[in-house]
């Protein structure tokens, strides 16, 4: 199975934005390039998920949202408490293995630093992962994973 970790677009400051709290900021426009332009890199190297998780945070599920629209056909996209940024990455691996049985590729969208940090898990090696920023995973069905690679728009 393949997981493919999506850090939000660039979002909007709750100020510049004119809303009460971080979870209501929106993407901004240049985040919708970002999005747009690591979805092209997704499809460029092969990647077709089957289902988009994204976190309860506007930014991220506006970008999810983008991602399923950019992809050739609408995917099954769900709203996954877990990816808000709460979570340990080892709490959230197996999480996610779990949503993805059955599945050849997920996408989950989500949030620095529990993405990074779930990269690293999954790989052993450190990533950074700027806004709008892919990381692709293979998890094993033993539980051995790696990464293939990664990108950064812009």
């Amino acid at each position: 199975m393949f997981i493919y970790l999506l850090r939000h677009g660039h979002a909007l400051s709750a100020q510049e934005a004119g809303v009460a709290t971080d979870a209501e900021r929106p993407i901004s426009k240049s985040g919708k390039a970002e999005i747009k332009a690591s979805i092209d890199e997704l499809l460029r190297r092969g990647g077709r998920p089957q289902l988009i998780l994204h976190s309860p945070l506007l930014r991220a599920r506006q970008t999810a949202e983008i991602a399923n629209a950019a992809l050739p056909k609408p995917h099954a996209l769900r709203l996954y408490e877990p990816l808000g940024n709460v979570l340990t990455a080892e709490e959230l691996e197996p999480l996610l293995k779990k949503e993805g049985r059955g599945l050849d590729q997920i996408l989950a969208v989500g949030h620095q630093p529990q993405l990074g940090e779930l990269a690293s898990l999954f790989s052993g090696r450190n990533f950074e992962i700027r806004t709008g920023g892919l990381v692709a995973i293979e998890a094993g069905e033993t539980g051995a994973t790696q990464a293939l690679w990664s990108y950064n728009p812009g």
